[in-house]
C-alpha cells in the first residue's frame, strides 16, 4: 500500500516534540492532584487526560502546525474521535502496567502520559493536519486503514490481561491445567495453546489469553494474502482493516475459545484451496492438509469447509482432475494424523466427544432459532458487514467489473474466484442455517465462515465511487468508513468500561469480567480458614454446570499464598462443579469422578442462596452449615452477591428421604451477612 508521510521540517519536529511533552506535563500534574485512591483512578486519569489534550490542541493552533493544524468546526468531530480513542487505549496501558507491571499508580501514569500524548499527537497530524494540507483523498485513505489496523491490535494488546475472564476461558484454563490429547466438548488445541503461556507467565489474563491474540496475526496474514493474490496491496491492506474491526475477528483474536485457532486454519485453508483451484498448485494440498488437521484438533467444524472443497472439486469440471492425482490424497493422510490425538482420544472414551459434538446436539430440545442466527450474524459482522454480503451476492458482477482495475487477474479468472470463495462461505452458512431450523444456534457459529468472503467485501471499502454498481453497494462503500471508526469506540469504550472503569456507570450483577479477581482471593480466604479450623482439605463446588467452579478454579489463585506450591493445593484440582449432586458438569465429570469424592468435606457456592437448600444437597452431605454470603465489587462499586454454606461428610449415593441431617430443623438457614 502506497502511503506517503507527512513532511514536516525539522523545526516543526522538534516543536512537535516539545508538544508532546507540556501535554504529558500538563496531564501528570493534573493527575497528581486529582488521584487520592484506587477507585479515583478512572476519574483522575479521564480528567486528566481531557484537560491535557485539549490545552495540547489549542497550543498546537500556535505553535508547530499553526494555519494548518488550527483548529476549526470542521475538524471537532474527527479531534472528539482521536481524542475517545486515545483516552481509551491509554486507560489500557495504565491498567496492564499497575496490575500486570505492577507499578504504583504514579509511576504508571508518567509512562501512560507521555506514550498518549504521543499517540494523540502522531494521530492529529496524521488525521488533521493531513486534510488541511490537502492530501489526495487516497493517501488520507491508506492513512486510515493502516492506523485503524494498528489501533485495533494495541487497543487489544493494552487490555489482554486487564479484563477478567470470561467462563468459558476460566474453563479452558482448566483445560490446560488437566492437560490431555482430548476433551469432551472441545478438541485439545485450546489447552495447549494456553499451556505454555501459564507456564512462562503464570496464571493471569495475559497469559490465558496470549495464544488467541497471535492466532490473529495468522488470520490476517493468509487473508492479505488471498486477498494479494485477487487483487492489489491495497485492497489486501483493507481486507486486514475489515478482520481488524469486525465483531467477529475482533473478539476471536482477544478472548481465548477454539473459535480462534479455528479461525486462524478455516483462513489458512481458504488460501491453499484458492492456490489449488485457481493457480493449480500441486503443492499447495500440503497446506491444506496441515491447515484442515490442526483445524480439526481446534474445533470440529472446519469439517464442513472440508466437505465444500471436496463437493466443489467433484462439481467444478476443471476441478475434477484432482480426483485421480496423488496429491489430495497425501493432504488427507496428512490432516489425519494431525487430527490422529483426537481420534485416539476418543477411542480410548467411548467416541465421547464426538458423540457430544454430533448425536447430542442433534437429539437436543428442538427449537426454531433461525431468527436467532441472523441477528448472531448480525452481531458479529456489524448490520453494514450483513448488508455488504447482501449486496455483494446480489450485485457481484457489478462489483467485479467495478474492481477488475484492482485485480491481478483477468475477468474471467475474477469470477471463478468469486464462485470458489462465495461457495465456500455459502455452503457452512447453508448447514448451519438448516440446523437452526430445529436446533438452537451458537452466537459463534458462522464467525469463520464469512471469511472467503473478506477480499471482495474490501473492495466496498474504498473512498473511490464505484461506477455502475447498484444503490446497496454503493450506500454500504459509503458507510464502512463510520462503520469501522464506531466499532473501534465501542471496544475501547468496552474495555475501559470492564477494566478501569468508567466514571458513574453502575455494573451489572453477578457476570463474569466483573469483579471475580476479588471474589476469587475472599473464597480462598473462606477455604483457607476453614481448612485451619477443620484440619481437612475442603473441595470448592460450584453450583451450576461450569460457570462458577470455571471463575473459581481460576480467581481462588490470586488468593494463594505465593509460598504454597503443594499440587493437593492447586485451584484446579480443588474446584469442582456441581455434577456431584446429580448435575450436568462437562469434563468436571472427568476430573472429579463422584465415587472418589466419598467423605470429602465442601464448600458450596452458588448465585442464589435458595440452591444451596435443594434437597439433592441435604440427601448427599451428613452436615450443613449455616448460609453465608459474599458481596462482589470492582473499582469500589457493588458487581453482584454469592452465598456459600459448608457442608461435611459428602456420600456417593443419595441418602434415604427420611433421613436428617444433625444440627438442621424445617426451617431455613438465616443468611449470614
Amino acid at each position: 500500500m502506497n502511503c506517503p508521510s507527512i513532511a514536516l521540517s525539522a523545526s516543526q519536529k522538534n516543536q512537535l516534540y516539545a508538544l508532546v511533552l507540556l501535554t504529558a506535563g500538563i496531564d501528570i500534574s493534573l493527575f497528581g492532584l486529582l488521584y487520592s485512591h484506587p477507585e479515583a483512578l478512572a476519574a483522575a486519569h479521564i480528567a486528566s487526560f481531557l484537560v491535557a489534550a485539549s490545552g495540547g490542541s489549542v497550543l498546537a493552533s500556535f505553535g508547530p502546525l499553526r494555519g494548518n493544524h488550527a483548529l476549526g468546526w470542521r475538524q471537532l468531530p474527527s479531534l472528539l474521535v482521536i481524542t475517545l480513542l486515545t483516552l481509551f487505549l491509554r486507560g489500557g496501558m495504565l491498567a496492564s502496567l499497575m496490575h500486570i507491571g505492577a507499578l504504583s499508580a504514579t509511576t504508571a501514569q508518567i509512562i501512560s502520559a507521555l506514550l498518549s500524548a504521543a499517540v494523540f499527537h502522531a494521530a492529529s497530524v496524521f488525521f488533521i493536519y493531513s486534510r488541511r494540507i490537502g492530501l489526495p483523498a487516497a493517501v488520507r485513505w491508506s492513512h486510515f486503514v493502516l492506523g485503524a489496523i494498528a489501533y485495533s491490535i494495541l487497543l487489544r494488546l493494552a487490555y489482554l490481561g486487564v479484563p477478567e475472564l470470561l467462563f468459558e476461558e476460566a474453563y479452558y484454563w482448566n483445560y490446560a491445567k488437566h492437560l490431555d490429547i482430548g476433551y469432551l466438548d472441545h478438541p485439545l488445541m485450546v489447552a495447549w495453546t494456553i499451556k505454555p503461556f501459564i507456564v512462562l507467565l503464570g496464571n493471569i489474563e495475559l497469559a490465558v489469553r496470549g495464544g488467541a491474540f497471535l492466532f490473529w496475526f495468522v488470520t490476517a496474514y493468509f487473508s492479505y494474502r488471498l486477498a494479494r493474490e485477487i487483487f492489489d496491496k491495497a485492497i489486501a491492506w483493507r481486507s486486514v482493516l475489515l478482520i481488524s474491526v469486525l465483531p467477529a475477528y475482533f473478539s476471536f483474536g482477544f478472548f481465548i475459545s477454539p473459535d480462534a485457532p479455528l479461525t486462524a486454519f478455516w483462513s489458512m485453508a481458504t488460501y491453499f484451496t484458492y492456490r489449488i483451484i485457481i493457480k493449480d498448485e500441486r503443492k499447495a494440498w500440503l497446506g491444506l492438509g496441515v491447515a484442515l488437521g490442526l483445524g480439526m484438533i481446534s474445533k470440529y467444524t472446519i469439517a464442513l469447509l472440508g466437505a465444500a472443497i471436496v463437493l466443489y472439486v467433484i462439481f467444478d469440471q476443471r476441478s475434477r482432475k484432482w480426483l485421480t492425482r496423488p496429491e489430495p490424497y497425501i493432504g488427507l493422510l496428512i490432516a489425519l494424523l494431525l487430527c490422529s490425538p483426537v481420534l485416539i482420544w476418543n477411542m480410548q472414551h467411548e467416541w465421547a466427544s464426538f458423540a457430544f459434538q454430533s448425536q447430542g446436539r442433534l437429539v437436543s430440545k428442538s427449537v426454531f432459532s433461525l431468527p436467532r442466527l441472523l441477528l448472531n450474524a448480525l452481531l458479529l459482522l456489524t448490520p453494514i458487514g450483513v448488508l455488504s454480503v447482501v449486496a455483494l451476492l446480489r450485485g457481484h458482477k457489478q462489483l467485479l467489473s467495478a474492481g477488475v482495475g484492482n485485480s491481478q487477474q483477468d475477468a474471467q479468472t475474477l469470477r471463478q474466484s468469486y464462485r470458489l470463495l462465495a461457495w465456500l462461505t455459502l455452503f457452512p452458512v447453508f448447514v448451519f442455517a438448516s440446523l437452526s431450523l430445529f436446533k438452537a444456534s451458537k452466537l459463534n457459529w458462522t464467525g469463520p465462515a464469512w471469511l472467503p468472503l473478506m477480499p471482495f467485501m474490501a473492495l466496498l471499502v474504498t473512498e473511490k465511487s464505484l461506477s455502475g454498481a447498484g444503490k446497496l453497494l454503493q450506500w454500504c462503500r459509503r458507510a464502512w468508513l463510520n462503520t469501522a471508526i464506531i466499532c473501534l469506540l465501542f471496544y475501547a469504550a468496552a474495555f475501559h468500561y470492564l477494566g478501569p472503569g468508567l466514571p458513574g456507570m453502575r455494573y451489572p450483577s453477578n457476570v463474569h469480567l466483573i469483579g471475580w479477581q476479588d471474589f476469587g482471593r475472599e473464597i480462598e480466604a473462606v477455604v483457607t480458614q476453614l481448612e485451619r479450623e477443620t484440619g481437612e482439605q475442603i473441595l470448592v463446588v460450584g453450583f451450576d454446570r461450569n460457570r462458577i467452579a470455571s471463575g473459581l478454579a481460576f480467581y481462588r489463585t490470586y488468593g494463594r499464598d505465593a509460598t504454597d506450591s503443594k499440587p493437593d493445593r492447586d485451584p484446579a484440582s480443588t474446584t469442582a462443579s456441581e455434577h456431584l449432586f446429580d448435575a450436568v458438569g462437562l469434563m468436571y465429570e472427568m476430573w472429579f469422578p463422584v465415587d472418589q469424592q466419598a467423605g470429602k468435606t465442601m464448600l458450596l457456592v452458588a448465585e442464589n442462596a435458595a440452591v444451596l437448600e435443594r434437597e439433592t444437597i441435604r440427601s448427599r452431605v451428613s452436615e450443613l452449615g449455616p448460609i453465608q454470603s459474599i458481596q462482589i465489587r470492582k473499582n469500589g462499586r457493588p458487581a453482584g452477591q454469592f452465598f456459600y454454606r459448608l457442608a461435611r461428610g459428602y456420600r456417593n449415593s443419595p441418602a434415604p428421604q427420611d433421613s436428617t441431617i444433625p444440627g438442621q430443623t424445617d426451617n431455613k438457614n438465616d443468611i449470614a451477612e
